[in-house]
């Protein structure tokens, strides 16, 4: 517009213009108006704009200086927008300050209704969930009848019955010899391995073995035993003499107990009575599953059986899966109550009258 050495005022002014049109057009460049008309992007709009009024402001009073009295700038219109900025801003300022409180409240209102949707929604899914669970335990609850028929039908079979019997015999006597035989002494035929491996007491490679197989299976090693059950015998013997030497270190009491065991075991005989019940159930017991229909009932009972437990287990975890989807349920249901409350409270502070919210 001039050179400097022509009229060093006017290119002062000049140079001042331009750089007033890069300083404004920066400030503007990153405001933004909010899309969503909410009371939050509201007073962030009225303070952007008062912000930006005041800044463009006091940049106009800055550059004013050094561009008069040439006035290449038209500063009516520069002022006149800066001063729409600020009437903005104190417009907003006003509403905010008027109906801010309600329009809060509104939205607030609003959004409870939005939390109360979300809610029904996830109430519903757990009356579905809960109603799923059910239907499935009574369709677990017959299969169960249907498993418990088929068993009854099968053990009603005469050749079952004399097998059952003969099973319940070896049953009580299992119950009885370890009742007798074997109650409490796990733990010291633990230990009577456990120094004979070690080397701290000396026991031949038979009697250990019968002791491990002892606490293995203690019914079926007893039956397999021969008359006067010898194994049993050496390995009561090792035992008391373990214990009679200090060899194996027990409780005073446990230590009684072991020897009075002992006693009665080899001296004694007393269990010579269920040995022989034992061999001869036995004996009935293989003669029956010698039987082919008799086995193959046998192996259909066992099978309705492993059924009817995998079945009870699966209903145990749906009945808890139930108590799960009831407390759910019930969470749901208190948490809408409690959100509806909100809302009729909220509402009846706004409006002065009462509201009642309406299933959809």
């Amino acid at each position: 517009m001039e050179t400097k050495r022509e009229n060093r005022a006017q290119y002062r002014a000049a140079k001042a213009v331009g750089r007033v049109s890069i300083i404004l057009p920066e400030m503007f460049k990153d405001f933004n108006v909010p899309e969503q008309p909410n009371s939050g992007n509201l007073r962030n709009l009225q303070r952007d704009t008062s912000k930006l009024a005041t800044e463009a402001a006091r940049s106009r009073e800055e550059w004013l200086r050094q561009i008069r009295p040439y006035y290449i700038l038209d500063m009516m219109t520069l002022g006149g927008n800066i001063d729409k900025l600020r009437r903005l801003g104190d417009e907003l300022h006003n509403f905010l300050m008027g109906r801010g409180t309600l329009l809060r409240s509104l939205e607030e209102i609003d959004e409870k209704l939005d939390a109360l949707n979300k809610l029904k929604a996830t109430e519903e899914a757990t009356i579905l969930q809960r109603k799923s669970v059910q239907e499935k335990i009574s369709e677990s609850d017959r299969i169960d009848e249907t498993l418990r028929g088929q068993a009854q039908k099968v053990q009603s079979n005469e050749k079952m019955q004399r097998y059952l019997e003969i099973d319940s015999e070896l049953r009580k006597l299992r119950n009885e010899l370890i009742r007798t035989g074997f109650s409490r002494l796990g733990r010291p035929l633990k230990k009577l391995v456990s120094i004979s491996e070690r080397g701290d007491y000396a026991l031949s490679p038979e009697v250990r073995e019968n002791a491990r197989e002892y606490l293995r299976k203690p019914f079926t090693t007893f039956l397999a035993e021969g008359d006067a059950y010898p194994r049993l015998k050496s390995v009561m013997t090792a035992m008391s003499g373990a214990v009679s030497s200090g060899k194996m270190a027990l409780k005073q009491r446990e230590a009684k107990k072991v020897l009075e065991r002992s006693e009665q075991v080899v001296d004694r005989d007393s269990l010579g009575s269920i040995h022989d019940k034992a061999r001869r159930a036995k004996q009935a017991y293989d003669q029956c599953l010698s039987d082919p229909e008799t086995g193959k009932l046998v192996e259909e009972l066992k099978e309705l059986r492993r059924k009817g437990k995998a079945n009870r287990a699966a209903r145990d975890e749906l009945r808890r899966e139930l108590d799960r989807a009831v407390q759910n349920q019930q969470q749901s249901e208190l948490q809408v109550t409690a959100l509806v409350k909100e809302i009729q409270s909220l509402a009846r502070k706004l409006t002065g009258d009462e509201l009642i919210l309406q299933p959809a």
